[in-house]
């Protein structure tokens, strides 16, 4: 029966550290944005089944607040060592969508949006 219960305890607890270990480091992390160099709203980002997804909360204009609660990014993946692609990005103004990469750097998100061969860089900080 001890050894019953060793063995339920072990493999508890390596279950529960594989699972500590899944959780990506930018799952529940919030970001404010910035459009060249100017706070320009807030994202939070979540984490389901590997994909994440990145959902403004708030604007730091009257005009963006109809776009407080719009998915910006969505579909994205880790690759592993802080890097990020296979996600689209949305401009909320615009409401278009753009492939996608990014890179977290401690408390800095480089993303990059793409259009063809074109792409925009930008650098979110965590709240």
């Amino acid at each position: 029966m001890k050894l019953l219960s060793k063995t339920v305890l072990a493999a508890a607890g390596i279950s529960m550290a594989t699972m500590a270990f899944a959780a990506d480091p930018l799952h529940n992390t919030t970001w404010q944005t910035y459009d060249e160099g100017k706070p320009k709203g807030t994202v939070k980002i979540t984490e389901s089944n590997g994909v994440l997804t990145g959902k403004l909360i708030d604007t730091n204009s009257a005009k963006g607040k109809k776009h407080v609660g719009m998915h910006v990014i969505k579909g994205l993946k880790a690759d592993g060592g802080g890097k990020y692609s296979g996600g689209t990005i949305t401009d909320p103004e615009k409401g278009k969508d753009y492939r996608m990469t990014a890179q977290l750097n401690g408390n800095t998100l480089k993303l990059k949006g793409y259009i063809g061969p074109f792409s925009r860089s930008q650098e979110w900080k965590k709240k």
